[in-house]
């Protein structure tokens, strides 16, 4: 009766774990491809969301910044990208564009060395790798960036007036 009724609902332990693996993976390859939707978590909320889950369909696709690198060194990146399924057509326009011009950018700069750089880095390699063992608290995740030189606000601290030009809390003097 009751285990009837539970049995329905229970999986194995071994599902359960190919299941966290596979999850690992999604979010492995979904880190890799940050150079190229750093910029974009910055530009508010509705973007960021809109290049999670464009970033979530890549991943689900098989696809992260390696297999994304090789596929431009092959001239094939376009007609995989086309391949990956999303539903809304202009997140898929955006995608399509967003990585091409990605790769587009990089190997411009491979070509034309005095592109700006920032601690001797390029502007996309700046957020490579964050993230990644912080805890969270990476640039994505609201962490203050490299380029405007950790003092710039956070998204939340908009429009309250509680730092001064450097950033710091204002003094109270009694």
């Amino acid at each position: 009766l009751i285990a009837d009724k539970v049995s329905a609902y229970a999986t194995s332990v071994p599902s359960e774990e190919a299941k966290v693996r596979h999850l690992e993976a999604l979010q492995k390859a979904q880190y890799s491809m940050r150079p190229i939707f750093v910029e974009f978590f910055r530009d508010g909320y509705k973007m960021r969301t809109r290049m999670v889950g464009i970033r979530r369909c890549l991943a689900e696709h098989g696809l992260d910044y390696a297999k994304l690198t090789d596929l431009a060194k092959q001239d094939k990146l376009i007609a995989e990208l086309e391949k990956v399924s999303i539903e809304d057509p202009d997140n898929k326009t955006l995608m399509v564009n967003t990585v091409k011009d990605h790769f587009k950018e990089k190997s411009s700069a491979k070509k034309n060395p005095s592109s700006p750089t920032v601690n001797g880095a390029s502007e996309h390699e700046a957020g490579e790798g964050k993230g990644q063992d912080d805890g969270g608290k990476g640039q994505e995740d609201g962490g203050k960036s490299q380029e405007d030189g950790g003092k710039g606000k956070e998204d939340g601290d908009k429009g309250r007036g509680n730092q001064n030009a450097n950033g710091d809390a204002p003094q109270v003097n009694n």
